[in-house]
């Protein structure tokens, strides 16, 4: 009781900082006696300190405000996505500290990903040379199925791999609490505390990259469901006679308007299309890109624009159909579609508009992430910062 009572008190002078003692206890309906024992074994553990009101209070005195001393602790993020391996060292306010990441060219092994992920987070630790106890925890927000009691990424599809025991290898490692998440999951989370999500009670968080995945934001928490798989819209079926996909059902969303179902379709049939692409590649010999495809739609190139069209269709359809069943007051974006150019987001709108069943009252609005990939590896701090804070429960 005295832990979850710190934690009351610590989040609310996160929330009203700076703020006095007798201010917490009416907010908190503790006693002041209670307040000042814990608010002195907070300053004891150097999480907030003291600073004296600028205006004096009704009886001529000026009160004792308190701030969170957000330098006195860090965190460690890791966002561990197919392609890359990002560990970010930061304050207690997730200002990062120091930041590193290494590309993923080949798909390693469970026990060569393990010690890559192992031999970042201490290369990270090593540059400012802190104390562990100086560290909370180290938060994990990874690609795939994730079980969040046990901190095991169940199936992560694009690494092909499975049952990584992520939180007990890294507790065993650095004797540090490890809390894991899926990465779209960490990202809602990220942007709720950090980013477009801030003050809004009901969310969701839609990510486009290889993958297509959401975190739904209810009543101020995150949905995971009793299995931890919530929110996977990129496996909800458009046309069962649609294209392969990944996981081995035919026509999800993630076979239609991934990056990587964009590129495979485009070269495909881009020998069958009068564009550009054809040209610029014969040129360069260059592996074709998203971003050549955007740049292409740009210029023009109706093959080009048609391929990002469907891809922003497919996207809004899936998207209302999640709106029209949960009723969030906002939809967050996130991904390399979203930033190169407006022809995807603009479709995904249009279908939005078209396709939801709302009232005249009801406004959804939709927004890009302001966060983007540093949302994944923030997340991952900001889960640490949950469970210091106690916000949910």
């Amino acid at each position: 009781m005295k832990s979850l009572n710190q934690s009351t008190v610590l989040n609310m002078i996160r929330l009203k900082e700076p703020i006095s003692r007798a201010e917490i206890a009416k907010l908190t309906k503790l006693t002041p006696p209670t307040i000042s024992s814990l608010v002195s074994e907070l300053i004891d553990k150097n999480l907030i300190a003291e600073e004296q009101s600028t205006s004096a209070s009704s009886g001529g005195r000026k009160p004792i405000l308190l701030r969170i001393n957000y330098s006195a602790y860090y965190i460690v993020g890791v966002y561990a996505a197919a392609e890359v391996l990002r560990v970010i060292l930061t304050t207690m306010d997730g200002k990062i500290v120091t930041d590193s990441s290494k590309d993923i060219t080949k798909l390693p092994t469970k026990s060569e990903f393990l010690n890559l992920m192992t031999e970042m987070i201490h290369s990270v630790l090593q540059v400012k040379q802190i104390e562990r106890d100086l560290i909370l925890g180290i938060g994990i927000a990874m690609h795939g199925l994730v079980d969040t009691e046990k901190g095991l990424a169940i199936l992560s599809p694009h690494l092909q791999l499975d049952n990584i025991p992520l939180k007990e290898s890294l507790e065993n490692e650095f004797n540090i609490p490890v809390i894991v998440e899926n990465d779209v999951r960490a990202l809602a989370i990220a942007e709720s505390w950090f980013g477009q999500g801030q003050g809004v009670s009901d969310f969701i968080c839609l990510s486009v990259g290889r993958g297509i995945g959401s975190g739904i934001f209810i009543n101020d928490e995150i949905y995971k469901s009793t299995f931890y798989t919530a929110g996977e819209i990129g496996h909800t079926i458009l046309d069962v006679k649609g294209p392969l996909c990944l996981c081995g059902n035919n026509g999800c969303l993630e076979a239609y308007a991934s990056e990587t179902a964009i590129l495979k379709k485009a070269k495909e049939l881009k020998h069958q299309n009068k564009t550009i692409l054809n040209e610029w590649l014969k040129e360069s010999g260059n592996e074709l890109s998203l971003k050549m495809i955007f740049k292409a739609a740009k210029e023009g190139d109706p093959f080009a624009k048609s391929l990002l069209e469907e891809a922003g269709q497919s996207l809004g359809l899936a998207a209302a159909n999640m709106i029209n069943i949960l009723k969030p007051s906002k939809l967050i974006v996130e991904g390399s579609i979203f930033e190169l150019g407006d022809i995807v987001l603009s479709q995904l709108k249009q279908r939005i508009e078209k396709y939801t069943f709302k009232s005249s009252h009801e406004e959804i609005k939709v927004v890009c992430s302001e966060l983007g990939k540093t949302g994944m590896v923030l997340g991952a701090v900001t889960l640490v910062l949950k469970k210091l804070f106690k916000t949910e429960g």
